[in-house]
């Protein structure tokens, strides 16, 4: 066993010796120069030529490169970009035989990548064969067809030349800004659209009724549409696109812009290949059929709850002159003090007024103008009782200095017990839910456990501290 190994180690360093010894007997040290005398902006046309496949890339005055074989298809700017940058700035290390008597030793013969190049004012310059990397060094052996000399590059040169038709396609879907849109459209496969118009720098709900929306929900949809790129190439031309749950997608994703154009993502099944996440696409005015990561369908898959806005009241805090707030603690209110106060509001609990902490009363109409719930529950409300706010924890009431009621806000927090199984990793065991309501809507909204404890706080909490007694003098 040991003789074996010994013999096998003793050919590998021949073979690596063997290159070396070509490497070095058959080169010599030259100045580097340009492999092709060309420039990459006058790079028209890329022939790119292997063993099992042809690929070529064109690009008009325009600049824009397209596929146009084995396929007709946009390319992707920036891959295209770069294959003409690397040939044009393709460099010989050295000359490593001027005239070989045998290319194979080199990977010459055949070549594993035959590059063409074309020019603007139609000029074939010499194709590059691209053989294998050297055993020793960062390079690879190259010829030029017009030239029987056997040539050094970097390897990374190779590497580069080195693609295939999924690699140099378009991957971009969707073209259009976000300033330019109008209108997004979701439509099922139950039947069911959503609707959600521009409205100045906002946007709104139309459809299934009329709501405000919730401005980020909607921005963040749109950017991940237009943002959303292939990650497979699915089929072309398909004959049928029922395989792909394409016939009748489960959600069409539908963009208006400004200018009447409009843009849609068909959404079907999720991939069927092993391995696999995604989910088949296929814009509604082309045929080819993709897939995109499941995100991209997640983002747009939601019901008109999901796109409102969540705010759960609207209240001007400079417009509130009481805050009546009711809960396990006991009732106290919330009183701007009169105009001059040093004060500015007082807190009146158990039949004494005390002077507020004039930051905490502030930083809780603050936090109810800004309030917005984690989501809106049901619209209207089925029932209170299931939510807790048929006995809320807490109530608190808003009223302007004319005494007008200005809003109310009921929060509750209950306690469920579990219908399934934990999942690993999680606390087994009832779990905390909170849930508000409020007089400007019929919905019922969840809150986060932080929002819920900074709007139920008992009278003491919002009350002056007193100042730090004196020091006693010495």
């Amino acid at each position: 066993m040991r003789l074996r190994n010994t013999i096998i180690v003793l050919i590998l360093f021949a073979i690596v010796g063997g290159y070396a010894f070509i490497a070095g007997r058959y080169s010599s040290p030259e100045a580097q120069r340009k492999l092709l005398d060309v420039k990459q902006d006058d790079i028209a046309k890329i022939e790119l030529r292997y063993s099992d496949r042809d690929i070529v890339l064109e690009r008009g005055k325009d600049k824009l490169w397209r596929l146009v074989k084995p396929i007709g298809a946009e390319a992707e700017q920036g891959q295209g970009n770069n294959l003409a940058r690397a040939i044009a700035d393709c460099t010989v290390v050295r000359t490593v035989d001027e005239k070989p008597a045998d290319l194979v030793p080199f990977g010459l013969k055949p070549p594993t990548t035959t590059v063409t190049v074309t020019t603007f004012d139609n000029k074939t310059l010499p194709a590059i064969e691209v053989g294998k990397s050297t055993p020793i060094g960062f390079n690879a052996y190259v010829r030029l067809a017009d030239s029987p000399a056997v040539l050094l590059t970097e390897a990374v040169f190779s590497a580069g030349m080195n693609k295939t038709v999924n690699d140099l396609r378009m991957r971009d879907l969707m073209a259009f800004k976000l300033d330019e849109v109008s209108k997004l459209i979701i439509a099922r496969d139950n039947g069911q659209t959503i609707e959600i118009d521009r409205d100045g720098d906002h946007w709104k709900i139309v459809k299934p009724a009329p709501y405000a929306a919730d401005d980020t929900v909607v921005r963040t949809a749109l950017s991940t549409l237009v943002n959303a790129k292939a990650s497979d190439f699915i089929a072309d031309a398909p004959g049928n696109v029922t395989q792909y749950g394409l016939e009748k997608p489960h959600l069409t994703a539908t963009v208006v812009l400004k200018n009447g154009e409009q843009q849609s993502m068909l959404f079907g099944f999720k991939q069927s290949e092993q391995g696999k996440s995604g989910i088949y696409v296929r814009r509604g005015e082309r045929a080819p059929v993709y897939a995109v990561a499941g995100y991209v369908m997640s983002s747009l898959d939601k019901s008109a709850l999901d796109f409102r806005d969540r705010t759960i009241v609207k209240v001007d805090p400079e417009a509130v002159a009481t805050v009546k707030i009711k809960n396990s603690d006991g009732d106290f209110t919330l009183k701007r003090a009169a105009v001059g106060t040093a004060a500015g509001w007082e807190v009146v609990a158990g039949g004494k007024t005390t002077e507020a902490d004039v930051p905490v009363v502030e930083r809780l109409l603050n936090q109810l103008r800004d309030l917005k719930a984690q989501s809106i529950v049901a619209d209207p409300m089925p029932s209170a009782q299931p939510f807790g706010l048929d006995n809320p924890t807490a109530e608190i009431t808003l009223a302007g200095k004319d005494g007008k009621e200005l809003g109310t806000v009921k929060l509750a927090k209950i306690s469920v017990k579990p219908t399934t199984p934990p999942i690993p990793g999680e606390p087994a065991g009832p779990r905390t839910e909170y849930y508000a309501s409020s007089s400007a809507s019929k919905a019922v909204f969840s809150l986060s456990d932080f929002s819920f404890a900074q709007l139920n706080k008992s009278a003491p909490l919002y009350m002056a501290k007193p100042p730090p007694a004196a020091a006693p003098s010495k």
